[in-house]
């Protein structure tokens, strides 16, 4: 009955309203105040206050009726905060206060502070909002006490107890109250989660879009699913439990008339409607907005992508094929102003990816996008199609849209086909036994990487693939290598400004040497001279060609061909942007960096949140160092990760016996005092002791690459000192 009441009301069904009122006077629950007070709000909206003004006095003098006193109450302030009221209802309230309160003795004082002897519905309006600071309402500080229930209220001292969430129990003026401190509803979720908790979990359970809601309204209506997760993980739900019931929410939140679903389906934002719709409702009023069907598709694509509910999904799809249709039946009417091949095939193609079907074939639509200007194939067009879905599927379906010949028109163009599909076309050749055809543009490709990236890069796939095996015109491996080295150099150049370089990059590496094996193939038996050519190509390619191709042929050329390698290579510890250390070391500053990171920074932010609660931040001193703290921290733990990172240890290095070097322990005799001094030379990390040096310190610089018996220098507080090199000893 109280549905139907918000139901009734919600379709201005005044008549059947008036009826089913009247039942409810004749029978009313206290428990359905609620519906009761949303019936007369949305009387109200309408403008129709003085018939919520009628049908509110009734049932209040029902509820009184009935003893219902406390109820009968709620429901009169409810009326006149919606502006239906009248002297009588006033007075009325009046009277209720008296009754529900009489015994409180905090009663004449806040009837006194809002002047409720004037008996004006600002006076009732006015003590409506001071006895929500009375005992058993919950209030809200928001700049760092919280949640918390009123326990006391003292009259005479106009002191209020306060027992927080936290635990903590502080009294304070009655004016400080009112001032600093937020009354909330019974239904707000924060004074729910101290007093109703029970229900909060019942209405998870029955109704999760509701509970959407109520966490939305302290967001004024908009919340993302990370401030869900705040406001109801651990606390409401479940932590376990939570990746099920937020299926099962979404899900809910999708169908439900109030809320309105934004955003991504694994970032959903959710919106409380001033008015309920569906969300097939919701796509039909969008749907008039959009200028052709083009977008019209793209609309319902998103709307299917916000709903994981089949039905909801299923009454999209019939609306998908009402536009659908009704575009096709328009150009068939006005070929001129109809919707493009494009938009229309969009449709179809949608369609068909869930199961339904069109009046025209996608084939015949597709021939029409491709063929639009004539006879002759133009590949680009494939691209007017708004998604990659719709790309691929059309790509399946070019036989029957060209016809016997299509894949020599496919081949013809195959360098002309956008990146987005061509190497799907491509697939398709080969996938129907017309791979070895594509031979045919061999010479239009190979001399041409940069003009045709990704075509080499196919021609190298399908040769390591067995396509073109037998035929006359193949190339041999070492050529087939010695294109996609090229390919490599030129997109290891411009991968920077293109970021479909780097994912290609990647591609021709793993064909090279992954298990296709290409680079393996090439070199088995190759020459010096091409062995050289490929070595000279990635010389040219720079610092950015991928280092593992480059160490590949470095070590074919030290067993086949060493002296293309005749430039000597630099010490292990000259290499840049590496650290080398000892595995203590690495543990010692791993230690530190996980120190630092869990128990250091946490710590600092305690501190922040701790400082701002002080009050005033401009003038906040601790609040000012602990944040320079937290900066000095966070750039440090950067700097950590970076280092860490970048090391390598000695242990693995292969550490010289007859020169000094990181990884050794080195006996030095002073040349003036002839003293004898022993240091072991290890990683920054290692540098714990006097006896311990780093090699990136100065003291190391003029001992490392020195032999046995040589003159060294190293600082000291009165200027250099000649060292002689007397032992070397590997200790790592």
């Amino acid at each position: 009955m109280t549905n139907e009441l918000v139901h009734l009301a919600r379709s201005q069904n005044l008549d059947d309203l008036e009826a089913a009122w009247s039942k409810a006077v004749a029978a009313p629950d206290a428990e359905h105040v609620p519906h009761y007070a949303d019936t007369l709000d949305l009387l109200c909206e309408h403008d129709l206050a003085s018939k919520a003004l009628g049908m509110a006095t009734a049932m209040i003098e029902a509820l009184t009726a009935k003893g219902e006193k406390r109820a009968a109450m709620e429901l009169g302030f409810r009326a006149m905060q919606r502006s239906a009221h009248n002297d009588a209802l006033v007075q009325t309230v009046i009277g209720l206060i008296d009754e529900n309160y009489g015994e409180q003795p905090w009663l004449p004082l806040l009837k006194q502070r809002a002047n409720l002897s004037s008996a004006t519905v600002g006076a009732l309006l006015e003590f409506d909002q001071l006895r929500r600071y009375t005992e058993g309402h919950v209030v809200y500080h928001p700049a760092g006490w919280g949640e918390g229930i009123v326990e006391g209220f003292d009259a005479e001292t106009q002191e209020i107890t306060v027992h927080f969430s936290t635990g903590r129990r502080s009294p304070f003026p009655l004016d400080t109250l009112l001032d600093s401190f937020k009354a909330l509803d019974r239904d707000d979720l924060r004074a729910m989660k101290l007093q109703a908790m029970d229900k909060l979990q019942q209405e998870a359970a029955d109704e999760p879009a509701a509970l959407i809601r109520r966490a939305a309204t302290l967001y004024r209506g908009t919340i993302t699913s990370t401030q869900i997760k705040k406001e109801l993980a651990g606390s409401v739900i479940e932590t376990k439990k939570w990746a099920s019931w937020w299926k099962k929410a979404k899900t809910a939140a999708a169908k439900d008339p109030w809320l309105k679903v934004e955003g991504t389906p694994t970032r959903p934002i959710f919106v409380v409607r001033k008015k309920p719709v569906s969300l097939v409702d919701e796509a039909r009023a969008t749907l008039k907005h959009q200028n052709d069907l083009g977008e019209r598709v793209h609309v319902l694509r998103e709307y299917v992508a916000r709903s994981e509910d089949e039905e909801v999904r299923s009454q999209i799809y019939d609306l998908a094929s009402e536009v659908v249709e009704k575009a096709i039946e328009e150009r068939k009417a006005n070929p001129e102003s109809g919707a493009s091949h494009a938009h229309i095939l969009d449709g179809i193609l949608y369609l068909e990816e869930h199961g339904r079907t069109a009046p025209v074939s996608a084939a015949e639509e597709l021939r029409a996008l491709l063929l639009e200007d004539g006879d002759k194939l133009d590949p680009s067009r494939i691209d007017l199609l708004a998604t990659q879905a719709s790309r691929e599927h059309a790509v399946q379906l070019l036989p029957q849209a060209l016809g016997g010949d299509w894949a020599e028109q496919c081949i013809r163009t195959l360098t002309d086909w956008p990146a987005s599909v061509a190497e799907k076309v491509a697939d398709k050749l080969v996938e129907t036994k017309h791979g070895p055809e594509i031979l045919s543009i061999w010479d239009k490709v190979a001399p041409y990487p940069k003009r045709h990236p990704l075509m080499t890069y196919l021609f190298g796939k399908y040769f390591s693939d067995g396509v073109f095996d037998g035929l006359e015109n193949c190339p041999d491996a070492v050529t087939m290598v010695r294109v996609l080295l090229h390919l490599g150099r030129i997109l290891s150049a411009e991968r920077k400004k293109n970021p479909l370089y780097s994912r290609l990059l990647s591609r021709v590496v793993s064909l090279l040497l992954g298990k296709r094996g290409l680079l393996d193939r090439a070199c088995d038996g190759i020459s010096r001279t091409d062995l050289g050519q490929y070595i000279g190509i990635v010389e040219r390619a720079g610092e950015d060609f991928p280092p593992e191709i480059e160490t590949y042929l470095d070590r074919t050329a030290a067993k086949l061909y060493p002296e293309l390698l005749a430039e000597p290579e630099k010490p292990f510890w000259e290499i840049e942007n590496v650290i080398y250390t000892t595995q203590a070391g690495l543990r010692r500053i791993k230690e530190e960096y996980r120190v630092l990171v869990d128990v250091k920074i946490p710590e600092n932010s305690k501190a922040i949140g701790a400082a701002a609660s002080l009050g005033d931040l401009s003038e906040n001193s601790e609040w000012e160092s602990a944040m320079e703290e937290q900066r000095n921290l966070t750039g440090r733990a950067q700097e950590m990760d970076e280092q860490i990172r970048s090391a390598k240890l000695l242990e693995d290095q292969d550490v010289p016996e007859d020169r000094v070097a990181p990884g050794q322990k080195i006996t030095l005799i002073e040349e003036a005092s002839g003293n004898r001094i022993e240091y072991r030379l290890l990683g920054p990390w290692d540098a714990t002791d006097e006896q311990t040096i780093n090699y990136m310190a100065p003291r190391a610089q003029g001992l490392l690459g020195k032999q046995l018996g040589d003159l060294g220098e190293m600082p000291s507080p009165n200027g250099p000192i000649q060292v002689r090199i007397e032992a070397i000893e590997r200790i790592v």
